[in-house]
């Protein structure tokens, strides 16, 4: 009777393939290729991960978990000045080179569900938990909730496209520049909502 797998080796396992992927795509990756590359039996891929569905799978949500560490607990703890400061540390978070690659791979994944036979749905879920949160974050504000979740779709879709813009063009600067302008349009368009009581 085989051994079930270890699943402090398939963490190990999924934290080499990442770095391993770093300047690759998911469309030219086989269990050879990785194996190869890994320097690993295709074997050991087979027993942790079964198929290469259920691989790409797995490393699309080890890459998504990165973004565990940047949710904050409550988003009525979080002052204007708060969501500035927070919103601002994450984006330097994900403006190192390391996660460009590494949001790269997550775009190239999430654009494979909607022709998918079994999608993931996890950038789906991703983005509505931000889209979410942002409008939580603007009710816990004063905004009402009917105003509040187009207005915090508009700023997380901005986000996305910000994030699009750093893959795609690699300009560090640029895309700083045009966080912080989104983020001084947001912010004050909320002061001026609020002094309306709208």
């Amino acid at each position: 009777m085989a051994r079930p797998p270890k699943p402090e080796r398939k963490i190990e396992l999924l934290d080499q393939i990442v770095e391993y992927l770093l300047d690759k795509t998911f469309a030219s990756l086989s269990f050879r290729t990785l194996a190869d590359g890994l320097g690993i039996s295709s074997y050991v891929l087979v027993y942790h991960f079964g198929n290469r569905e259920e691989l790409i799978n797995e490393i699309v949500r080890h890459i998504e978990a990165r973004h565990d560490a940047m949710k904050p607990e409550n988003p009525e703890d979080l002052t204007p000045e708060g969501f500035r400061e927070w919103l601002r540390e994450g984006w330097d978070w994900l403006l190192i080179d390391r996660n460009r690659n590494l949001q790269r791979l997550e775009f190239e994944a999430a654009v494979q569900d909607p022709v998918s036979p079994a999608p993931r749905g996890s950038a789906t879920r991703k983005f509505a938990f931000w889209h979410a949160f942002i409008t939580d974050w603007l009710v816990a504000q004063g905004v009402p909730r009917e105003r509040a979740d187009p207005a915090a779709r508009v700023f997380t879709s901005s986000l996305y496209g910000l994030q699009y813009d750093y893959v795609l063009n690699n300009d560090r600067a640029a895309v700083e520049q045009a966080v912080d302008l989104s983020l001084d349009l947001f912010l004050q368009s909320l002061e001026t909502s609020l002094q309306r009581g709208r």
